[in-house]
């Protein structure tokens, strides 16, 4: 297991897949990358500058969520970090495709309630069209 592709949002089952991964990591040797994917907003409802102060801010919170990974994870194997915009799943998958992952590791749930009522399950779908093996942490 040479590769590990850790997906992460922010939330507590995300901590929890980045935790496991970490963990993997170490025994195995591997490198580790983990992905942050900013939601594409669909949201008709929305103004169009409404809908990219939204995406700013999102980006925002992946970008200092990142630097705290970086930052927690120094004294262990460099870690390198990722954002991306779109379909999370999606986003995950092409990643892993790109890097040849061996694993991805992706919490059960993320912390986007009504994303998730609205694009299905990202693990389910991370699951159902992943190029390698899926772990995932409640």
């Amino acid at each position: 297991m040479k590769k590990i592709l850790i997906a992460h949002d922010g939330s507590k089952p995300s901590e929890a897949a980045l935790k496991k991964g970490l963990e993997i990591a170490e025994k195995f040797g591997s490198s580790v990358t983990v992905i942050s994917v900013v939601p594409e907003l669909y949201l008709t409802e929305l103004m169009e500058m409404d809908r990219l102060k939204i995406l700013d801010t999102l980006t925002e919170e992946a970008k200092k969520a990142m630097k705290n990974i970086k930052t927690r994870t120094v004294a262990s194997k460099p870690v390198k970090t990722v954002i991306s915009q779109g379909s999370p799943a999606e986003e995950i998958i092409e990643r892993a495709k790109k890097m040849k992952a061996d694993l991805i590791v992706t919490g059960s749930h993320g912390r986007h309630g009504a994303q998730k009522f609205l694009l299905g399950s990202v693990s389910s779908k991370i699951v159902d069209h992943a190029p390698c093996a899926v772990l995932i942490v409640k």
